[in-house]
């Protein structure tokens, strides 16, 4: 049997996120599809109790890339990332440290991103923010020429405009996909 590493709220709020950007319907055929129809109706619970493997989540993320091709898929994804943030800043996950400096808020709300997750690390390289995921699973089994897990990219631009963090855009610049070793998100200057 294969071990459950996810976390029911990611699972969860993904979910949430997903039918906020593509509706009922949509999010219903993208579980269909993925052959997770048994979310249908009866999303877990928002916990951090370890309920789904790798590959069931990569179901979830995997159908958005092979219903609607890379670029469309990456359009939407960072969509579902935004929306994903939204609920979560909402939910008060972060407002023990709403009175922090702006670049400090946005590294801590991405630690309790990571602590909640279970994923990745956190970190400053060259004055940057720096998220870094070995363990990423929404490019689970895709391959392409570029980076594409534009979910991740969507949750950390919409904390950083939570956080008042203007000037920069979060941009991926190692990729599973392409054959990295992780995924890194890097909080940059845009240019």
């Amino acid at each position: 049997m294969t071990e459950k590493t996810v976390a029911n709220a990611v699972v969860r709020i993904v979910l949430d996120g997903a039918e906020d950007v593509v509706g009922r319907n949509g999010l219903n055929a993208l579980l269909n599809y993925g052959k997770m129809s048994h979310l249908i109706g009866n999303k877990p619970e928002f916990s951090l109790e370890k309920n789904f493997t790798d590959e069931e989540y990569a179901a979830i993320t995997s159908s958005f890339y092979n219903i609607l091709g890379i670029k469309g898929a990456k359009a939407i994804l960072r969509q579902v990332g935004i929306a994903t943030a939204k609920r979560v800043i909402v939910s008060g996950a972060f407002n023990s440290i709403a009175d922090f400096e702006k670049e400090e808020k946005l590294l801590k709300a991405l630690e309790i991103y990571v602590m909640a997750s279970g994923r990745g690390k956190v970190f400053i390289d060259e004055g940057n923010i720096v998220y870094d995921n070995p363990m990423c699973t929404t490019c689970l089994k895709i391959k392409d020429d570029i980076p594409v897990c534009t979910i991740v990219n969507g949750i950390l631009d919409e904390l950083a405009i939570w956080a008042n963090v203007e000037g920069k855009i979060t941009v991926e610049t190692k990729c599973k996909a392409m054959g990295d070793e992780s995924c890194r998100h890097e909080v940059l200057p845009v240019e």
